[in-house]
């Protein structure tokens, strides 16, 4: 009798878990401020860098450490605290998260990263096919882009 109840204690357990888990994974993705605006835009790509022939890692927090947060031209369409292009980690992985759909460019990245490019040769590929105008180069989901820095001495 006790392994019955038991049972029924733990199954009691497991199905209120996935009642919650329900309205958590329901629940619309939200900014964390009290104007609870919804992201409407999230995506992902990568970016690897090569800076004199090296490999380069794109920082971690680009658009959210105010060291790393240049240009501010775009943060009314990100999310409390974010610029809408960021990063969270070292590895490259570049997330945009925005509460409009719109595109997004490489250019606009590196302006809010404030990677400064001058006097500097750059060629970008994206799968292994040439961009010529990378500024304007208009982010896509999943996508992964090569940008090599070359410095002109």
């Amino acid at each position: 009798m006790l392994e019955k109840k038991k049972g029924f204690s733990i199954v009691g357990i497991i199905v209120i878990f996935a009642i919650g888990a329900s309205f958590v994974l329901t629940k619309p993705i939200t900014d964390q401020s009290s104007s609870n605006e919804k992201m409407l835009m999230h995506i992902h790509l990568r970016l690897y860098l090569n800076i004199d022939g090296k490999p380069y890692f794109v920082p971690q927090n680009v658009g959210i450490d105010s060291d790393l947060w240049k240009d501010h031209s775009l943060d009314q369409y990100g999310m409390k605290g974010m610029a809408p292009l960021h990063t969270h980690t070292a590895d490259g992985m570049i997330h945009v998260e925005s509460k409009v759909v719109r595109n997004y460019t490489l250019g606009e990245f590196l302006d809010i990263w404030g990677l400064d490019l001058k006097g500097k040769s750059v060629s970008v590929s994206v799968y292994g096919e040439p961009i010529s105008d990378y500024r304007n180069h208009v982010f896509k989901d999943e996508e992964s882009i090569i940008m090599d820095i070359t410095s002109n001495h």
